[in-house]
């Protein structure tokens, strides 16, 4: 997306009826901007052309606000992932494929995708005292849902290295939608060719056993 759609909740925010969906539009932009750090309310009260009571009014706080923000990115990405992880009908490791590309096809074909990903580019850049709980409160219940679902596949497996595995295949959906430098790692191949990369990195590890470490730990 070029840096002008980028730029567009600020263009239009001012010329929207909606107040909340003025500060929405305008927390956003200035946080994907600036960070946490520089969100201030009066910022957000500015651009979003509204009195810095409003912000207050609808969001409680500027915490609050951004909850909201990643709640209207986020959400409908996760809709599709629960929507699609109810139809994977076993829990088999054969299914482990199924309940995988239902995680990371939405990221990637959804409609929501690219604004998400620029506000998620922005979190993951920010302190962990303000990225924890904004990833807890949008995160926490999905990913549950997906590590109990790949472990049902797994039953041999500890339950914590499903989770470690699973939170592996988030690191590296992380590292693949926000298109690291090329310098590093070369030019982003298509969208397809880097879902189905990914999508089959990702079951390859969760095909693999317990390592020896975790093996002999067991022993011991």
């Amino acid at each position: 997306m070029s840096g002008n759609s980028a730029r567009k909740p600020r263009e239009v925010s001012c010329e929207t009826k909606d107040t909340q969906a003025r500060l929405l539009n305008a927390a956003e932009a200035l946080f994907i901007d600036a960070g946490y750090a520089g969100m201030s309310a009066r910022g957000i009260a500015d651009r979003a052309c509204v009195n810095i009571a409003a912000m207050g009014y609808h969001f409680g706080s500027k915490q609050g606000l951004l909850e909201a923000v990643l709640i209207r990115r986020i959400a409908p990405i996760n809709t599709s992932r629960r929507l699609r992880l109810a139809a994977v009908p076993e829990r088999r490791a054969e299914s482990i494929r199924a309940i995988l590309h239902a995680f990371l096809w939405p990221v990637f074909f959804n409609e929501h995708e690219a604004p998400a990903r620029r506000l998620m580019g922005r979190v993951m850049t920010e302190p962990a005292d303000v990225v924890e709980p904004l990833l807890n409160f949008v995160f926490s219940d999905v990913i549950e849902q997906f590590v109990v679902a790949a472990a049902a596949c797994f039953p041999e497996q500890d339950r914590a290295l499903i989770a470690q595995k699973f939170s592996f295949v988030v690191g590296a959906l992380n590292l693949t939608v926000l298109r690291p430098s090329e310098r590093l790692f070369g030019p982003a191949p298509a969208t397809e060719v880097s879902f189905d990369r990914l999508l089959n990195f990702s079951v390859d590890g969760f095909q693999q056993g317990p390592s020896v470490s975790d093996v002999n730990k067991d022993v011991a």
